[in-house]
């Protein structure tokens, strides 16, 4: 896509006074996007944030897809906490709401929210996960159109997933490990397709912020001033990677518990297998915590093993015991090695345990593949990292912290911060009544205030606070040092 040719077109179109939205506003925006596009609807909204049920699709509400390869309600929920810390609602926000997908592919799809009383800025919001373009409407969108920016999002050009069985489909990866009832459950990533591919993500990304500029533009009577990023987990893996490859796009960003990718480590096929290695025999130790097998988890970059106060029928996959360790193998840790798997190094054909990823390096190419999507720390615009002591899927001493390290490698130390949230874990309702996981902390807030403080940073040259640990209760300080606060937390698990 080229920008220029869809501002050209939206220039042509003039743009509409906001006083009194009308149907037609729609219809410049749609004609400014109809060559890069297909199956747009765009709708005059009373309110832009979730307090209006139809800011957010039903699942499965696509046709033609089956259960689960469309599930926005869900995804939005899975990242968020649930009330009452939810990102609070506080006014209505009138504007339009766009929705569609790619010329050339219409299962790459977007969302666009354009406030009527726009601050001319645009924050382009990254899902985690496999998720679709909803997926952040309570962590991302809620937070910054009440503000009146406006917000793009894309699911990365991909959908999600659906059920299936191994002796039907070669890309049918199980959903939990042998100890689990749920290993009996296969699920097909659509990302294991041909067509789909990690590397797409960063140019989905990229053409949702496009779309969304020719459309303000088209809407609008004012220039765009700033355009930010904001990403979770492997939408916080690509605000990385476009912050150092496409730097004239944004103006900075936030990496909620991004994704950390090196050809020599770490990344996910190292870490993942290393953690399914001795989870079998943690298991049948009884989840014995001072055990030979905990502590080769722990050994391999996890934090410790905690449990819920008390376990609940609720939380699906450990409602007996209650083990965080449980709850992830059984929720994530197989799944995703199988699907990265898959998707990186296709002939593989073993289980997720016994993946070795340093067997497998050179005679499967595996270091180039890795290398493409890669992120060297050499970022060229303000970026604000956070990610807990306590997350489970994506340890801090193998993703956040080696990131840390590169950046400064890079020289780059001095337009980044991370800021470490003890206890915090890469699921928020993990801490909640789904799970009762009460040692655990909230990343949101977080979030939230290093959203303020990158806007102050690179718009009113306020440098953000030194990188630090945020002690369980505690908030982001202006003199870390000064209070004898650490850049990072000495233990994974505080009481």
């Amino acid at each position: 896509m080229r920008l220029a040719r869809l501002l050209v077109a939206a220039a042509a179109l003039g743009s509409l006074p906001f006083s009194g939205l009308a149907q037609d506003a729609c219809s410049e925006v749609k004609l400014a996007l109809l060559a890069e596009t297909q199956d747009v609807d765009c709708t005059v909204s009373a309110d832009l944030t979730t307090a209006n049920a139809n800011t957010t699709p039903q699942d499965n509400s696509r046709a033609g897809l089956p259960p689960s390869a469309f599930t926005p309600r869900t995804d939005a929920q899975a990242v968020s906490p649930d009330a009452p810390y939810r990102t609070p609602l506080t006014r209505a926000v009138p504007g339009l709401q766009v929705t569609g997908g790619m010329a050339d592919d219409p299962d790459a799809r977007w969302v666009l929210r354009l406030p009527e009383a726009w601050n001319g800025k645009l924050v382009v919001g990254v899902p985690g996960g496999l998720r679709s373009e909803f997926m952040g409407d309570y962590i991302f969108s809620d937070f910054v159109v009440q503000q009146g920016y406006a917000y793009a999002s894309t699911n990365k050009g991909t959908l999600n997933f659906f059920f299936t069985g191994p002796l039907i489909d070669p890309l049918a990866c199980r959903l939990s490990p042998p100890t689990a009832a749920t290993s009996l459950a296969y699920v097909h990533f659509y990302l294991a397709e041909p067509k789909d591919t990690i590397t797409e993500w960063f140019r989905r990304t990229i053409e949702a912020t496009e779309l969304a500029q020719a459309a303000l533009a088209a809407y609008q009577a004012r220039a765009l001033e700033r355009t930010y990023l904001i990403g979770i987990s492997n939408g916080g893996h690509v605000v990385r990677r476009l912050l150092a490859e496409s730097p004239q796009m944004y103006d900075g960003g936030i990496d909620w518990e991004g994704v950390y990718w090196q050809p020599g480590g770490p990344n996910i096929l190292i870490d993942l297998p290393a953690a399914l290695r001795p989870y079998r025999d943690y298991v049948l130790s009884g989840f014995n915590r001072t055990g030979a097998a905990h502590q080769a988890i722990v050994s391999a970059g996890y934090p410790p093993d905690i449990f819920a106060n008390p376990p609940t029928p609720a939380n699906a996959f450990s409602p007996v015991v209650g083990s965080l360790y449980e709850t992830q193998a059984n929720n994530y840790w197989d799944v995703t090695t199988c699907v990265f798997a898959k998707e990186l190094d296709p002939a593989y054909q073993g289980p997720p345990e016994e993946y070795d990823y340093a067997g497998r390096l050179q005679p499967f190419h595996l270091s180039q593949r890795v290398k493409r999507i890669a992120t060297d720390g050499d970022i060229r615009k303000p970026l604000i990292t956070l990610q807990g002591t306590m997350d489970a899927l994506l340890p801090i001493n193998r993703h956040a912290r080696p990131f840390r390290n590169a950046v400064v490698a890079a020289g780059k130390a001095s337009q980044h911060r991370l800021y470490e949230v003890q206890n915090g874990n890469h699921i928020e309702r993990y801490r909640q009544s789904c799970c009762n996981f009460t040692q655990l902390e909230f990343l949101q807030p977080h979030v939230h205030d290093s959203f303020r403080r990158l806007v102050g940073w690179i718009e009113s040259g306020i440098v953000p606070p030194a990188s630090q640990c945020i002690p369980r209760g505690g908030a982001i300080i202006d003199n870390p040092g000064v209070a004898g606060r650490p850049e990072r937390c000495s233990t994974l698990l505080a009481p």
